[in-house]
């Protein structure tokens, strides 16, 4: 008897094996969506290391006003706009293929980003950078939606793992890029930066456009794997009675209550650090981005290995998954301030390895969020799960950067302010508390739903 295409793959051995039993088309597409993941989230972090340059080039000189302008109003514009396109994107999903809503996503997203580098004043670059928030905020909740129904519970937390570690390969891309062309042309070096994080989306898009197609929803659910094609496509429309059992899943509230404080710290630590290191600390502009960029080493390998052991904890004991969350989130408090108070060690050789301890401790948790999500949400649902999931993400990452800087209008000590932003991860750990009192029955309680509207799709076919 023949192995199962996807015991033969070699993409088992990446734990994707899954990714097999859907044919070549689906292995393409696959990599389309991460290399566009990659691209569109590539400009999240092109500010951060050239706010000055930025500021000087628009006439903005007064350190208060760099920090409000280029800190704080625009990733509140950004983020916040990106958050509501998501939750309206969750429902275009339930109207529109998915397919062409990535396609003009990214269009939406990616043409501003360009854009942005030939901004001639502060206001015409504010308005792109904010127009930018629809190619960030629509994409979320489609990429992680697609990818959910290549996936089953198996192996959701690995490939969100992959998905999450291209978004924070480009984050971290761009932020090299953006620190190294500020270093060598600090007149003009950034409005490249804009440019070349934005072009390489275009062609990704083309060849996802031109020759991939969508998954079926629902298609790696087990209840629904004897469902024809057409039929599970219409059991998985949204009605305003799902909008409910979303907001009725606890476990849901819960990653809410653990969503918007929990991204006030990394608001902070994506906008002001690179700042941060090179004036607290007295760095060069490209010693002060490589110390980001050895944070985001580490945010690249907890993110990956996050989504991994993850799914072993998963697999091993269900119980297990929200407490390493909640814990890694509450231990990663202290080397994180630790950054920010490191004195003379900033310095030296120690510095490196703390920054990418630091990474590793704070980001293995991201992954696991978004497979708990595909966990506990029937595929109709996903999409707007993720469309409101991204809402207080956004709502997180604008409003991080935006308290730092209203806190400098009262502390003017820049380690204080960003001090008090950390350690809103606090009442993110323990909301995962919550989250570890009822995912186990959510998880349950969504399989029934499925079997029971799988035996009623039997009947009625």
């Amino acid at each position: 008897m023949s192995q199962p295409t996807s015991e033969k793959s070699l993409l088992r051995y990446f734990g994707l094996g899954e990714l097999a039993s859907h044919g070549g088309n689906a292995i393409l597409a696959f990599w389309m969506i991460m290399g566009m993941a990659f691209f569109l989230f590539a400009d999240q972090n092109l500010i951060a290391p050239n706010l000055r340059n930025i500021a000087g080039s628009f006439g903005i000189t007064d350190q208060k006003e760099i920090d409000w302008k280029l800190g704080g109003l625009i990733p509140i514009c950004f983020f916040v706009l990106g958050g509501f396109v998501s939750v309206y994107m969750g429902y275009l999903t339930q109207r529109f293929p998915r397919k062409p809503l990535v396609i003009g996503t990214v269009l939406l997203g990616e043409i501003p980003c360009l854009l942005s580098g030939f901004a001639r004043t502060y206001d015409e670059f504010l308005i792109l950078r904010t127009l930018t928030g629809f190619g960030l905020g629509g994409s979320f909740p489609l990429l992680f939606s697609l990818v959910g129904d290549y996936f089953s519970d198996k192996s959701r937390s690995t490939a969100a793992g992959y998905l999450s570690l291209s978004m924070g390969l480009g984050v971290g891309l761009g932020q090299l890029i953006g620190g190294t062309l500020g270093t060598a042309d600090p007149i003009n070096g950034w409005r490249e930066s804009f440019i070349y994080m934005a072009a390489p989306s275009f062609l990704f898009m083309l060849v996802y456009g031109l020759f991939c197609k969508e998954p079926a929803r629902g298609g790696k659910e087990k209840e629904l794997a004897n469902v024809s094609a057409d039929v599970n496509s219409e059991s998985v429309r949204l009605t305003w009675k799902d909008i409910r059992t979303i907001f009725a899943t606890k476990s849901n509230i819960g990653i809410f209550m653990q969503g918007i404080p929990g991204c006030v710290p990394w608001g902070v630590f994506f906008v002001f650090l690179n700042d941060y290191y090179e004036f607290q600390y007295g760095m060069p502009k490209d010693s002060a981005s490589a110390m980001v960029i050895f944070a985001a080493v580490g945010i690249f390998i907890g993110t990956f290995f996050g989504g991994i052991v993850g799914q072993k904890i998963y697999d091993t004991n269900k119980t297990l998954l929200p407490i390493f969350c909640g814990s890694m989130i509450l231990i990663g408090i202290l080397p994180t301030v630790y950054l920010l108070h490191a004195g003379s060690v900033a310095g030296s050789s120690a510095f490196i390895f703390i920054n990418i301890l630091t990474g590793i401790i704070i980001s293995v948790t991201g992954p696991n969020v978004r497979a708990l999500i595909m966990n506990v949400n029937p595929p109709k649902s996903r999409s707007s799960m993720f469309a409101l999931y991204n809402l207080t993400d956004n709502l997180g990452n604008g409003l991080g950067p935006a308290m730092a800087a209203l806190i400098l209008t009262v502390l003017p000590d820049r380690t204080q302010a960003f001090t008090i932003a950390i350690l809103f991860w606090i009442p993110c750990g323990l909301a995962w508390l919550y989250i570890l009192k009822n995912f186990k029955h959510d998880e349950q309680k969504m399989h029934e739903e499925l079997a029971a509207e799988a035996g009623r799709i039997k009947r009625t076919a």
